[in-house]
């Protein structure tokens, strides 16, 4: 678990993602979260199956596979989450992805969990930078990818790259 000044990041086990495509309602309950009626939609479904399938396939890279729960120390609540896509590239490299309840956006949830899963991945070794794909009309992603440093690289007709590097490390690229 990763704790920031407001909220507490859980990643979630290869068990726990399981049940959360099963029962949301009971994997909330196991880590002890207030039960918030919602289920996984049919995409998401689907991801956290993806997902489940390469923790079993490697175990070992648990933390990059799985997603991390945002939780608000003061709702003790889901209100969204954060992950990686994949294990380390050959470069070093690790894509994030993440997603807030509307409700809970403008209130900087999301910036403050990225800061805060960015810190962890580059305590890690062999992490040299992070990088994040945008629809070039999200525009609040944008804000937040800004606030927490990350610098676009590049974009095409239809996404921003965004690239936050590693200056602890030596970059890779």
């Amino acid at each position: 678990m990763l704790i920031t000044e407001r909220l507490k990041l859980i990643p979630l086990t290869a068990d726990n993602l399981k049940l959360c495509i099963k029962n949301r309602a009971k994997m909330e309950k196991k880590l002890g979260l207030s039960v918030s009626g919602k289920q996984l939609t049919d995409k998401m479904r689907g991801i956290y199956e993806i997902k489940a399938g390469c923790i079993g396939r490697d175990r070992k890279n648990l933390l990059y596979y799985t997603y991390w729960q945002i939780v608000p120390k003061d709702k003790n609540c889901i209100v969204g989450e954060i992950g990686f896509k994949d294990a380390p590239n050959s470069q070093g490299e690790i894509e994030v992805g993440y997603g807030l309840e509307e409700e809970y956006r403008g209130k900087g949830y999301m910036t403050e969990a990225l800061v805060g899963l960015t810190k962890w991945a580059f305590a890690q070794p062999n992490i040299s930078a992070i990088i994040a794909l945008t629809l070039k009309n999200n525009i609040p992603s944008h804000r937040v990818l800004r606030r927490a440093g990350f610098k676009i690289q590049g974009y095409d007709y239809k996404y921003i790259y965004w690239r936050l590097e590693n200056h602890n490390k030596l970059s890779k690229r």
